[in-house]
């Protein structure tokens, strides 16, 4: 019976935020209609054998966008198997986004659980994470799905570094699953991955503080993790300079996005917008009982001491602080910390951070003080209830196939050599520029395409593709050398004398960073699995000696 109980209590904490995705459809959002188009993308890519997949074949009105090379791919990873089943993206989308908040919740309990605190704290403490601001917002509102999986990862890799913590033994389940963990992190989300290392690393200081066995059993895990995730991250660290990533608005003026403390404090939870300045039109705050609990927590503070909770105390503040505007330095400090985009995004980890807080709080009160929050919870709870989506909306799948926009705001994975502007009214698949001849298309498909020429004359051929590094054009099995000037704007182009030729090209993985992080992961996957086996080899083997004495 409590089993049943505690899976409803699971379900129902899930749906203060998540009960909209019952509607057909999605509901409009800042980025979630984009995260079904690569969804559609994504599933082209690989049936196209391109894999892993780094450029989106049919965005940018088919021109290609090296989206995937660049962008984390966990969600997109998670979404095949519903692709390949024909589920429709929109139930895929929501599927994912509710089994993560689930995910979370449970990870929450399993943490609070191993910090010894009880179950009425726990309970507590879980609902104020399903009550917080930054969660439902997330999902309703700005419809970020990487976000919501890194929330859904983190509570578990706290959970895991309890665990480790204690264990004599190297190698045990706990390691691996720690290292299963980080790598999903790793692949959830770009700029959540890297803040949730630093915090990650802060926490373990307090944490293991002399144990050096832990601090080796998370550096091997860390690393190894990272490694079998370098067939994404090396190819996005390294070659980022390929794109305008850099050059964009949301790069450069991240600082323009940092909320002032009244923003903080605002509690209205309302559909908007982040723009430049003090005056935004979404909601930013933290929430009316998160606010209570970091008030509550400063008193506990002067009155006793905090012990091994210390590090949630400073890391909770410190988040809060670092989204001020005095806290710009830090960034500039801090390398690509300024790829942030938006400081309010802390919060996410404010939301992690608060979960011992509040069963820490929650357990120190009188009996009245448990009461009074209880009822503030239950508020929150009524007030979250209210909130709805601005609107819904559906499509079919193959409105997400064939859409050609970019998925990103300030299109920041243009390659920097793509200057073609008119590409909204895309020209023949393949087309002679300059010169006289004949085009017969055999196939065209995103990523790869074949086809015959008959020139007449010297000529310049087009494909009608942006050009990125990986692309490689073989005529009669020679691989030609591409050209560029002012006409072709960094599209694919290449020049041939007069004749008669038969030509292949095909997006590749022949770029140094994306071969060796492809070969690395390889490598460090196929040793995960080896050593995870040789380790439940191991075990069984002595279980059987002992049943045997």
């Amino acid at each position: 019976m409590i089993k049943i109980l505690r899976v409803f209590f699971y379900l129902f904490l899930a749906a203060i935020s998540s009960r909209h995705f019952l509607i057909q459809g999605v509901p409009v959002t800042h980025d979630g209609q984009n995260h079904l188009v690569r969804f559609a993308n994504y599933k082209i890519a690989v049936r196209e054998l391109h894999l892993p997949p780094r450029l989106a074949p049919n965005l940018v009105n088919g021109y290609g966008y090296p989206v995937f090379n660049y962008n984390y791919p966990l969600a997109n990873i998670f979404s095949l198997p519903f692709s390949i089943l024909n589920i429709h993206y929109e139930i895929a989308f929501k599927i994912i986004m509710t089994l993560s908040v689930l995910f979370g919740l449970v990870g929450s309990n399993f943490f609070l659980r191993s910090r010894n605190f009880s179950r009425l704290a726990r309970i507590f403490a879980l609902t104020v994470l399903a009550v917080n601001p930054y969660i439902l917002t997330s999902i309703i509102f700005r419809g970020n799905i990487g976000e919501i999986m890194a929330i859904g990862i983190l509570p578990w890799i706290f959970y895991l570094l309890e665990k480790i913590k204690n264990e004599k033994v190297f190698w045990s389940r706990y390691f691996f699953a720690l290292t299963l963990s980080l790598l999903l992190l790793f692949l959830a989300h770009n700029i959540a991955a890297f803040f949730a290392s630093i915090l990650l690393l802060f926490y373990s200081i307090f944490n293991f503080a002399k144990n050096f066995t832990a601090w080796r059993k998370l550096a091997f895990s860390f690393a190894w993790a990272f490694f079998m995730a370098l067939w994404f991250w090396l190819p996005a660290i390294v070659e980022k300079n390929l794109i305008t990533l850099d050059q964009v608005d949301l790069t450069l003026n991240y600082y323009r996005h940092f909320p002032n403390l009244n923003q903080l404090l605002r509690l209205p939870i309302e559909f908007g917008y982040s723009y430049w300045g003090n005056v935004d039109s979404m909601s930013l705050g933290l929430g009316g009982l998160q606010l209570l609990i970091l008030f509550l927590s400063i008193i506990y503070l002067l009155r006793r001491k905090p012990g091994q909770n210390l590090v949630f105390f400073l890391t909770s503040f410190i988040l809060v602080l670092a989204q001020l505007p005095f806290s710009k330095i830090l960034y500039e400090t801090v390398p690509f910390a300024d790829f942030i985009q938006f400081p309010w995004r802390l919060s996410l980890f404010l939301a992690i951070t608060l979960l011992p807080l509040s069963a820490l709080i929650f357990e120190n009160l009188s009996s009245v003080g448990k009461l009074f929050l209880s009822l503030l919870l239950l508020l929150q709870v009524w007030q979250f209830w209210q909130v709805r989506p601005i609107d819904f909306r559906h499509q079919e799948q193959i409105d997400f196939d064939a859409d050609a926009g970019t998925t990103s705001v300030n299109q920041e994975n243009m390659p920097k050599s793509f200057k073609f502007a008119f590409f909204a009214e895309k020209e023949e698949p393949v087309f002679i520029l300059q010169g006289e001849g004949q085009v017969y298309l055999e196939q065209f498909y995103g990523t790869k395409r074949q086809y015959q020429l008959h020139l007449e004359s010297e000529a310049i051929l087009v494909e009608s593709t942006a050009f990125f590094p990986g692309w490689e054009t073989r005529i009669d099995g020679q691989k030609v050398n591409y050209i560029d000037d002012e006409m072709i704007a960094g599209r694919l182009a290449y020049s041939l004398p007069a004749g008669d030729y038969q030509v292949k090209s095909r997006f590749t993985q022949n770029t140094w960073p994306r071969l060796l992080g492809n070969c690395l992961s390889a490598f460090s996957a196929v040793g995960f699995i080896f050593c995870f086996w040789q380790m439940e080899r191991s075990n069984k083997n002595r279980s059987t000696r002992l049943r045997e004495k």
